[in-house]
């Protein structure tokens, strides 16, 4: 599936290309993601009885004019094709390479607690500075980490949390090595 996925992804890119509305687009998708990335949604169009025009319906009255012709007739071919469980990814590649295309990147930082505007612009400047692009920074609070922050980027995770340094220390513990005698 994932040929296919990128090939849906790919058209979309050369058609919003040719047609001079990637940044609209791109924008389009990221807001038809959100939604889309809701469980009871996928559920909603992944459920073989629910005929094609109710689901077409649904994006209609989602979205109305505000998505491109080319988001539209993407997300009424995987209807018509019973391909709806690659929306997603479709979406999610399709805002990938468009982003890279426009040198761009998208980056999640997930932490125990919000972070300050001077904290998340030193973690925007160094990863700018690593990718050497402009990074789209999302951002997420997790009760789950304990401390700290991980970050996901480019298929990449950075992991700064406590918990990675207790498994870390755990694991010299383990080897019979403290943490002094390493440096």
């Amino acid at each position: 599936m994932a040929k296919l996925e990128n090939r849906y992804a790919n058209a979309l890119l050369e058609l919003a290309l040719e047609d001079g509305t990637l940044e609209r687009e791109l924008e389009q998708a990221v807001r038809m993601r959100e939604v889309l990335d809701d469980h009871e949604v996928q559920a909603f169009f992944e459920h073989p009885h629910v005929p094609d025009a109710d689901k077409q319906s649904l994006i209609d009255s989602t979205f109305g004019d505000h998505i491109a012709d080319n988001l539209r007739g993407l997300m009424y071919l995987t209807i018509r094709k019973s391909r709806e469980k690659i929306m997603l990814p479709i979406l999610d590649i399709f805002i990938t390479a468009g982003n890279r295309h426009l040198g761009r990147i998208e980056a999640y930082v997930v932490s125990a607690a919000p972070l300050s505007d001077d904290e998340l612009q030193s973690i925007r400047s160094i990863l700018e500075k690593r990718s050497d692009m402009a990074i789209n920074l999302h951002t997420k609070v997790d009760p789950d980490v304990l401390g700290g922050f991980y970050i996901l980027m480019d298929g990449y995770v950075f992991d700064a949390t406590i918990r990675s340094e207790l498994n870390q220390i755990r694991e010299r513990l383990k080897r019979g090595g403290s943490h002094a005698s390493q440096t």
